[in-house]
This record gives structure tokens, C-alpha cells and sequence, in this order.
């Protein structure tokens, strides 16, 4: 027994079955083939050529050995050109990885404004008679320093009288939007920002600037003011 040309042949054999698998059906020339590399195997394992003519004549014989010798060189094209392409995909997968990890996407997202910049944005549309009414006065006097006193509780500080027309004049009648409004001024930390809100909500919405109305409108102001000082 030729162990060696045994190993050989069976490896032959083995790549053989493995495209024959891979296809899924044998062809008639892969099956000729297989037939050559069993007869190949019988005499390695035997040693004894002089038996083989007994089943298959020289002629027949030489044609399976060119046969089987083109189909070996077929089936190693094969082969080759399998493993390549599952080289080629895998070295593809890999790139795709790469890319997603050396290329990060990049999502703008838009920037929030502070709520100084929304003040000063909101103040370049308020109309310049607005801005007079709202702008801080100086008082020197003394009756002046007085009236300017700090006030703790704004929906407090008013009589009913007071609130009556506050509310007729400055609120459109609509005395829930006036406590609302004075509840929401109590929770502010500085006057920019109560005069932010007045302007956006009350303000603008009821025209204090109106010759009618600009007076109480001052007188309310510096009411507000007093939270703060």
C-alpha cells in the first residue's frame, strides 16, 4: 500500500465531493472524474496495476487519466475563483466597518439661544414708544425714594380700587389674566425680565403705549419696579 499517493488521492477525492456539494448536483464528467480517483485509490491501497485491465481496457484507462487530469485543472480553477470571491467579500465588509468608524456622521444641530439673546431679539421689533414707557427713571426726591420702597407680594399690594382700574385699563377687562400675570412676576429675579414678559404678554397685546392709557400704564410700571429694588 502507497500511503502517500493514498493521502493524495483522497484529498483529491475530498475537493472533488467539496465543489460537487457546493453545486449542489455532479455533472456526468465530475462523476467520470470521481470514478478515476476510486480506481486511482484502489490501486495505491492494492499495489497491483496488472488487475485493473481486467475491468477497463488501456484505451479507456488513458482517456480517464487525460480526463480526469483537465477536469483537476478545472475544478482547481473553481476552487480558486470560490475562495476569491469570498475574500473579496469579506475585505468588503471590513471596508464598510472601517468607514463607519473613521467616518462618524455629523448632525448639525441648531444652536439655542440664551434668554438674554431672546430678550434682545424680541426688543429690536418693540416699538420705540415702547421702549420709553419701560425705561428706567432715576428719583432723587424723596418722596420719590419712598414710593420706591421694596414691595414683597405684587398681588398684594394693590386695594380694590386699584385693581378695578388696573384691570379696565391695562388688561382688557380680563381680571384673571392680571393674577396670572402678577403671580408669574412675583417668581422673576430682576425687572429685564418682567418687563420681557409685560411686553410679550400684556403690553403690546393692550396698546399701553395708547395716549389713554399710558399713564396708568407708568404708574404700573413702577409698581412692578419695586419688586425688584
Amino acid at each position: 500500500m502507497n500511503i502517500e499517493k493514498t493521502q493524495v488521492i483522497l484529498k483529491k477525492i475530498n475537493r472533488l465531493s467539496e465543489l460537487i456539494n457546493g453545486i449542489g448536483e455532479a455533472n456526468s464528467t465530475e462523476k467520470d472524474l470521481l470514478k478515476a480517483y476510486v480506481l486511482d485509490l484502489y490501486e495505491a491501497v492494492t499495489m497491483v496495476e496488472t488487475e485493473l485491465p481486467n475491468k477497463i481496457n488501456d484505451a479507456e484507462l488513458k482517456e480517464l487519466i487525460k480526463l480526469r487530469k483537465k477536469q483537476e485543472k478545472k475544478i482547481k480553477k473553481q476552487l480558486e475563483r470560490k475562495r476569491l470571491k469570498v475574500v473579496m467579500e469579506s475585505e468588503s465588509e471590513d471596508d464598510f466597518d472601517d468607514d463607519l468608524e473613521t467616518k462618524p456622521l455629523k448632525v448639525k444641530l441648531p444652536k439655542e439661544k440664551s434668554p438674554k439673546a431672546e430678550v434682545e431679539e424680541k426688543s429690536n421689533s418693540v416699538s420705540q414708544e415702547m421702549i420709553e414707557l419701560f425705561a428706567s427713571k432715576n428719583n432723587s426726591e424723596l418722596s420719590d425714594k419712598l414710593a420706591n420702597m421694596h414691595i414683597k407680594d405684587l398681588t398684594k399690594v394693590m386695594g380694590i380700587n386699584e385693581k378695578i382700574l388696573t384691570v379696565n385699563d391695562l388688561f382688557g377687562g380680563n381680571q384673571q389674566e392680571m393674577e396670572n400675570i402678577l403671580v408669574a412676576l412675583n417668581g422673576l429675579s430682576d425687572f429685564d425680565e418682567a418687563k420681557s414678559v409685560l411686553i410679550r404678554s400684556v403690553a403690546t397685546k393692550y396698546d399701553w403705549t395708547n395716549v389713554s392709557k399710558i399713564g396708568k400704564a407708568k404708574n404700573f410700571i413702577k409698581l412692578v419696579k419695586r419688586k425688584y429694588v
